[in-house]
């Protein structure tokens, strides 16, 4: 049975009242002081578009990444604000697009108030992150992959036609989606022949988005030569197996993002491996984001928390067929990893600090605190939770 739709406003004015207490409470990083984190670069485009600069003198990767600065430009009060704006509209929208996907897979309302208190609350996520960096272009990333999520399972696939070329301006790794979806749609459909996608519109989406990826290339390029994403891949790929340990850091990044929970899952599926559409698709596009995490940048905590979209609603689903039956305990063991004590500190003057809010970054000791934790976590719910479903 669908919950009902007056709960959507519910989450919608807890969205609102997050938004503005985070930021009054949560100051924002002296980008100033600090020129290595990303905003620097946004707040280049920002001024390119509003006429601020003559040049376009951006980085690789963040030179793709021009529709979120181009907003925030026809806002043109202040950077800070123009951004905050942005991402307040499409933290509402991210809200919105969730609601109608988790209604229509016919998740509980429980699961609802978890997802919802987990993306607005958690140190990492949607709200908090970018209250403390706001001049960002994540925000957007959450509303897109939920629209290619609900346009997929409700074959809808006409929506990626505007949604495919419209994401990969807001970040080029969406690029990757509709490639990987073409792939899996084809053997899908020749596994059950029942002819589910439509192998046509996925990848005309597929070659709009790389046309867009060009077309940024092209007018909007890097002051860097011959840097790309394979580079980009290879290089962390070579890091990790020089470096072992990242691979830990690597895997408390995700129990930081997703908590107990991700592993007592991940056990589940190893366990009940089924075929089911709605199932796999969720479990590829979350191998995705844990991939991204180790091989597409160093903050590993925040690229993986990106895919929230597919991990969370896989999450949702897997506990949601075993009649999870743990619910409240569940959500003890994962409220201390929201970190809903503190700010987040400003590296600009509490670097070390700042760094151990990061498994990426933390000391040694931390990390394995953390993965211990975590671990132990998921190993009373799985031995506490024993259902028929299981």
């Amino acid at each position: 049975m669908r919950i009902r739709l007056y709960w959507l406003p519910v989450f919608l004015l807890l969205t609102i009242a997050a938004f503005f207490a985070y930021k009054a409470l949560q100051a924002p990083l002296s980008y100033e002081l600090a020129p290595a984190f990303d905003g620097n670069e946004y707040t280049l485009i920002y001024n390119y578009f509003t006429g601020n600069s003559d040049s376009f003198d951006v980085s690789f990767p963040f030179h793709q990444r021009i529709f979120v600065p181009y907003l925030a430009s026809l806002i043109n009060t202040e950077v800070i604000h123009d951004f905050q704006w942005i991402n307040l509209a499409f933290s509402l929208l991210t809200v919105w697009m969730l609601f109608k996907l988790w209604r229509e897979l016919g998740f509980e309302l429980k699961w609802f108030w978890a997802g919802f208190v987990w993306l607005i609350f958690h140190w990492t996520g949607m709200i908090r992150l970018n209250a403390f960096d706001p001049i960002t272009v994540d925000v957007p990333t959450y509303f897109f992959q939920a629209v290619f999520l609900w346009a997929v399972l409700k074959r809808k696939f006409v929506h990626l036609l505007w949604l495919a070329p419209l994401a990969t301006c807001q970040k080029e790794s969406f690029v990757a989606l509709p490639i990987i979806l073409f792939v899996y749609a084809w053997w899908h459909n020749r596994k059950t022949e029942e002819g589910f996608y439509n192998l046509y519109v996925i990848a005309g989406s597929a070659v709009l988005a790389l046309a867009a990826q060009w077309f940024i290339n092209f007018y909007f390029p890097s002051i860097e030569a011959g840097k790309g994403a394979l580079i980009t891949i290879g290089y962390h790929a070579k890091q990790a197996l020089l470096n072992p340990f990242e691979i830990v850091r690597w895997l408390a990044a995700i129990s930081m993002a997703f908590g107990p929970a991700i592993w007592w899952v991940i056990n589940r599926y190893s366990k009940h491996c089924y075929y089911d559409n709605t199932r796999n698709l969720l479990v590829i596009f979350t191998a995705l984001y844990f991939a991204f995490g180790i091989l597409a940048g160093g903050d590993m905590t925040r690229i993986v928390y990106l895919g929230f979209p597919f991990i969370a609603t896989w999450l949702i689903y897997e506990l949601q067929q075993a009649d999870f039956k743990k619910y409240w305990l569940l959500i003890v063991f994962s409220l201390p990893l929201m970190m809903l004590h503190a700010a987040i500190p400003d590296p600009a003057f509490q670097w070390e600090t700042w760094e151990n809010w990061y498994p990426e970054f933390a000391q040694t000791e931390i990390v394995l605190i953390l993965l211990a934790y975590v671990f132990a976590a998921s190993l009373i719910l799985l031995k506490t939770n024993r259902s028929k479903k299981y």
